[in-house]
């Protein structure tokens, strides 16, 4: 088993309802942005093709993986791949895409945070620019993704106050 996580840079399937996601992070004044998450999915498989890659198709199951990081961390105010409780980022996307019954299991995340103005073609620009981040994106071993991103219009701890997008970016593969 092989896994990779890289944090430096500030990692829209429609198995999850927009509805069930946005309801939950309501409560808490943090809207899910799957409009948003399925650009970044298209941003990302844009780069990927151009490179001659594989485009990556969003599962359920990384989606949700994914989105529940980006709304620890922006309830939380933390960034990090681990999540509050100090389980690794592996972990918690084995709890959602699991490698039970599979020979090979591989999993990899890229985050980011920034400002709410930015947009999809950006953030993957930045990614690109970071050799760690850029290996990531750009691994041909990936057959699967999941885009989790939220807004906040005061995050809270490491995001202090500001209006912010937080995106968790899980890639996977499993045979």
């Amino acid at each position: 088993m092989t896994t990779l996580a890289l944090l430096p840079l500030v990692s829209a399937a429609r198995g999850v309802t927009a509805s069930s996601r946005t309801q939950a992070a309501v409560q808490n004044r943090i809207g899910v942005a799957p409009n948003f998450e399925a650009r970044l999915a298209t941003s990302i498989n844009v780069v990927r093709k151009r490179h001659g890659l594989r485009c990556l198709r969003l599962v359920p199951e990384l989606v949700r993986s994914s989105d529940s990081h980006s709304l620890q961390m922006a309830r939380g105010g933390f960034f990090a791949h681990e999540s509050r409780n100090g389980s690794s980022f592996n972990a918690r996307i084995q709890r959602f895409y699991g490698s039970r019954g599979y020979r090979y299991w591989s999993a990899g995340e890229n985050l980011f945070w920034a400002g709410r103005s930015i947009k999809p073609n950006q953030i993957v620009a930045r990614w690109l620019a970071s050799p760690q981040h850029r290996a990531i994106l750009l691994s041909s071993r990936w057959r699967v993704m999941g885009v989790g991103v939220v807004q906040s219009a005061h995050g809270s701890g490491v995001f202090r106050g500001r209006a912010v997008v937080v995106i968790t970016t899980d890639f996977a593969v499993r045979s």
